[in-house]
């Protein structure tokens, strides 16, 4: 580990971590010792006429612990413990980023977001303390631009006071030479790429902390419940599309399609200028899994760490796809872009 990524990770603990959590730890007393005071339903919820939705009066605590602070842990690990998951095939053995402006993202979203789940909590339970009726609680809705101006200011900070990483670049490649084919042969190269089980894990959990937040919420009768419903069925169908693709090479060109028929892309052999097998760490160089755009410009189905066929368009753009055997496509699509 150089000097510059243990500075990095040392500023990330203390960012996306050590205060995030502090906030909350620190919030979550103050909510504690106030709650004899409020009212039981307490009100959770305001519109324009003020509080409009009531539950028990727990309820901020146990969003500012499960939602504040498991956004924390969240991604913290996916920043902190992503590189170190276990790769396999060609991805093994090379040598992987440990830093990335994804991870210094995260740990400005993470302070952020702790400070404004702890002003949203404190907020909300100081309006009630000392009523008898939650209904009689002053509206909090003049507050909620100091809560965006408070999670922004903190987000804006986490992101400077850690150091920038540049990533060295590990993708790089030759443009691979054409497949040798006579006149009349015709190639045709066919793979199918899963994601990782790094991504399936994240993304695993992401899906399931959704789901239970929706499924707590309806069942208090919370109308923001919905909200958290709807994104977790985007969720779910973004998972079930881009788990696994199909990976075609051939005299036409590329074309990637996922195996539940949704989202494909394809690029015709006369748009192809290059084509070249290169190395890819998804979370350092596009920010996670998926149909993601890359830090350099890039874009691509990213799915896993390691070999991936990088296509150059006639028009400048790069797309990219993770798949094993990534120099024999490539060599089909330089083939292909010659004739």
């Amino acid at each position: 580990m150089t000097p510059e990524i243990r500075r990095a990770r040392t500023a990330f603990w203390w960012v996306g971590v050590i205060l995030p959590l502090g906030l909350i730890a620190l919030s979550s007393i103050v909510v504690v010792a106030w709650l004899p005071d409020v009212p039981d339903p307490a009100a959770i919820h305001w519109g324009l006429d003020g509080a409009d939705g009531f539950g028990p009066r727990w309820m901020p605590l146990a969003l500012l612990i499960g939602v504040g602070g498991g956004t924390v842990i969240l991604f913290a690990f996916i920043a902190l413990f992503s590189h170190r998951l276990p790769q396999r095939g060609a991805a093994a053995a090379v040598p992987q980023p440990q830093r990335s402006a994804t991870a210094r993202l995260l740990g400005a979203v993470n302070l952020g977001t702790a400070g404004m789940m702890s002003l949203l909590a404190i907020a909300s339970t100081a309006a009630q303390r000392g009523l008898a009726d939650a209904a009689d609680a002053a509206d909090i809705t003049p507050w909620v631009p100091v809560f965006l101006v408070v999670m922004a200011g903190l987000g804006a900070a986490g992101w400077f006071l850690q150091p920038s990483v540049p990533l060295s670049p590990e993708s790089t490649g030759a443009t691979a030479t054409p497949l040798p084919l006579a006149d009349h042969d015709r190639a045709v190269w066919i793979k199918t790429v899963t994601i990782a089980r790094s991504g399936r894990v994240v993304l695993g959990i992401s899906v399931f902390v959704t789901i239970a937040m929706s499924v707590l919420l309806l069942a208090r009768g919370v109308a923001g419940g919905w909200i958290v419903a709807g994104v977790s069925l985007i969720l779910v169908i973004l998972m079930a599309t881009g788990l696994s693709f199909r990976v075609r090479a051939s005299d036409a060109g590329l074309r990637v399609r996922s195996v539940a028929g949704w989202p494909r892309l394809e690029i015709a052999a006369d748009e192809i200028a290059s084509a070249r097998a290169v190395q890819v760490n998804p979370f350092a160089e596009f920010g996670g899994w998926g149909y993601r755009f890359g830090v350099d410009g890039r874009r691509g189905i990213v799915l896993r760490e390691g070999d991936a066929v990088e296509v150059t368009r006639t028009n400048g753009r790069v797309f990219v796809v993770t798949v094993d055997d990534a120099a024999t496509a490539a060599s089909v699509l330089a083939a292909a872009a010659r004739r």
